[in-house]
């Protein structure tokens, strides 16, 4: 299960107003996510990650026995709604509903299995769900540790980044706790004596955010006299536009205007070790 992104820029608006349930799109958001995708001509490259990711899934899982592997994505083709209707499930017994988020949380959980549940009602069906809310921090540090290891340059503040969560509805602190438990894992596994952690992307909307923001955090990095910076997007699991575009081109854009270095890992994508690590979740509810 992903969030979804549209693949043409003409497609922009109905995305947004999809994500708005009919209410009014912002002015702003409409300005922001028009310049986000153009800066990407017009697709995002979450949509080609997460498919490679779904068929690598679906390969090594059908090595096991007859699972079948399928995405349903919450704000775009192929919706969840449609997924369900093409999945042959009448004799289906159990799901295994696995948002694409390293973090446990509520919000997040119930923006996903709320429709699942209402698609499957809509067509008279009773499996059984098994949610995976979350990737352990010890899987998340596997897959981390290595890309720190391999982008860190000698003197570098390093940066674990993740997308800030409003706390309006939830307090999020599942989210918050596993967000630093996979900092301080990778951290050591990686085998720093120091870094930092902070949220990004917070939205325009309500008061209240997962904190510190990254900004802020950037001035304790230049108060402690880094000159260079590495960001690792660990609150992610494949590039999209908030990393290109919120973390990459306004966030660096600060950190150069400091007159620091700015340069990032890369994400663990549709690579071996999200891969594999998937697959041992999914089997370990299955069997």
């Amino acid at each position: 299960m992903a969030y979804g992104s549209p693949t043409r820029m003409e497609d922009v608006p109905a995305y947004l107003q999809g994500i708005y349930e009919g209410k009014p799109v912002p002015e702003y958001a409409t300005r922001e996510n028009t310049e986000k995708y153009a800066m990407v001509g017009g697709i995002s490259p979450s949509n080609a990650i997460v498919d490679s990711l779904v068929r690598k899934i679906s390969a090594k899982l059908s090595q096991g026995g007859e699972i079948d592997v399928i995405l349903g994505n919450k704000h775009w083709s192929p919706w969840l709604d449609q997924s369900i209707s093409s999945l042959s499930i009448s004799n289906t017994d159990k799901i295994v509903a696995f948002p694409l988020f390293p973090f446990p949380s509520g919000g997040v959980k119930g923006s996903y299995l709320d429709p699942l549940e209402k698609a499957l009602s809509r067509r008279n069906l009773n499996p059984e769900i098994r949610f995976i809310n979350g990737i352990p921090s010890d899987v998340l540090a596997d897959i981390w540790a290595p890309l720190v290891r391999k982008n860190y340059w000698k003197g570098d503040a390093v940066l674990f980044d993740a997308h800030s969560l409003p706390l309006f509805r939830e307090k999020e602190d599942d989210y918050n706790a596993a967000f630093m438990s996979a900092s301080r894992s990778t951290a050591e596994e990686a085998g720093l004596q120091e870094y930092f952690v902070g949220y990004q992307s917070r939205g325009k909307y309500g008061n209240r955010w997962l904190e510190p923001s990254i900004y802020e955090v950037l001035e304790n990095i230049m108060a402690k006299g880094y000159r260079s910076l590495l960001a690792v997007p660990i609150g992610f699991l494949y590039e999209h536009l908030e990393i290109l575009y919120d973390l990459d081109l306004e966030f660096g854009g600060k950190v150069k205007e400091m007159g620091m270095d700015y340069h990032r890992t890369g994400l663990p994508d549709d690579g071996d070790s999200l891969v594999d690590s998937v697959c041992r979740l999914v089997m370990n509810e299955v069997s």
